[in-house]
């Protein structure tokens, strides 16, 4: 079986769809794809936030997607500290 990978619209689709309580299925239907790769995906966020903690697995996730959480980490940073200067 050969699982794809999500684009990082679907997977922030997807995160965001989960988080609101929604199915396996019901998101799959909403993203276009199948179940499978819905729990083959949502399984890797997990396994990968128990590496990497959750709230940067996460932020890397909406970004860029996990193949770009590289960048996502460091434009998330970025983004943070712009963020935090703008509050003081």
């Amino acid at each position: 079986m050969i699982i794809m990978a999500l684009d990082a619209k679907q997977l922030a689709k997807l995160l965001k769809l989960r988080a609101l309580g929604w199915s396996q299925k019901d998101i799959a239907e909403a993203i276009g794809q199948s179940q499978q790769v819905v729990a083959y995906q949502l399984k890797k966020l997990r396994e990968q936030s128990m590496k990497e903690g959750v709230d940067n697995v996460f932020s890397a996730a909406l970004l860029g997607g996990i193949a770009g959480a590289a960048g996502g980490f460091a434009l998330a940073a970025m983004m943070f500290e712009q963020f935090t200067k703008k509050e003081e």
